[in-house]
C-alpha cells in the first residue's frame, strides 16, 4: 500500500505539513493502544458504546485479531497517522463489494483539530475509490437521552450523510448511520 504525505495547498492547508499516512504493521499495536488509552477513557465512552468490544483498548486484544499486514481477521485494514515519526491517529477499515467501512477512528487528543482525521478519513476513501468503490459507509452513537457522540459533526464536516436510522443495540445506545457517495 502506497504511503501518502499530505503537503499544504489549497484544498489541504489544514493538514500538519510532515502528516504521512501508512499501512500500519503489527509493531504498531502498541502506539494504536495508547492513542486509544489517552483519548478515549471507559468513562468518557460511558453511554455511547459498550467498552468490551474496543479492541483498540489492550495490546493483548489487538494481537488476537491481527492477521496479516495491516489487515484484522475481519478484513479491516488499519492505517497510522504519523507526525514527524510520532503516532498520532488511526483509522480500521474494509472495503466490501462496492463500498468502503469505516469502523474505528481515533486522533490523539493534543492533535485533535488539526486535520489528522480529515487527512485519515481521505486516505481511507482513495482506498475505496481505488478498488471501484462507489460509496463509503460509517456510523456513531447516540446515548440514550438521544444525544449523539461527539465524532456526529465530524461526519457530517466530511460530507458524509446521516441516514435518519436510529438502530437499537443490546446496550443503552443507538448506531447512528452514515453514507457518502464517492465521485
Amino acid at each position: 500500500m502506497p504511503q501518502i504525505n499530505f503537503f499544504s495547498s489549497q484544498s489541504l492547508d489544514s493538514y500538519m505539513p510532515s502528516l504521512l499516512i501508512r499501512a500500519a504493521t503489527i509493531g504498531d499495536i502498541p502506539s494504536i493502544v495508547k492513542i486509544r488509552i489517552r483519548t478515549l477513557s471507559d468513562e468518557e465512552i460511558s453511554g455511547f458504546s459498550a467498552p468490551e468490544f474496543a479492541i483498540t483498548s489492550s495490546n493483548e486484544k489487538l494481537l488476537k485479531v491481527w492477521d496479516r499486514g495491516n489487515r484484522l481477521k475481519d478484513g479491516f485494514e488499519v492505517f497510522l497517522a504519523e507526525d514527524d515519526g510520532r503516532a498520532v491517529g488511526y483509522i480500521m477499515f474494509k472495503v466490501e463489494g462496492d463500498s468502503g467501512y469505516i469502523d474505528d477512528i481515533v486522533v490523539a487528543k493534543e492533535e485533535q483539530g488539526k486535520g489528522v482525521g480529515r487527512a485519515l478519513v481521505t486516505h481511507a476513501e482513495g482506498v475505496a475509490k481505488s478498488r471501484e468503490c462507489y460509496m463509503m459507509k460509517t456510523d456513531t452513537t447516540e446515548n440514550a437521552n438521544g444525544v449523539p457522540w461527539r465524532s456526529y459533526n465530524f461526519w457530517l464536516r466530511m460530507g458524509y450523510e446521516d441516514t435518519g436510522e436510529r438502530i437499537p443495540t443490546d446496550y443503552d445506545f443507538k448506531e447512528i448511520r452514515f453514507i457518502k457517495r464517492l465521485k
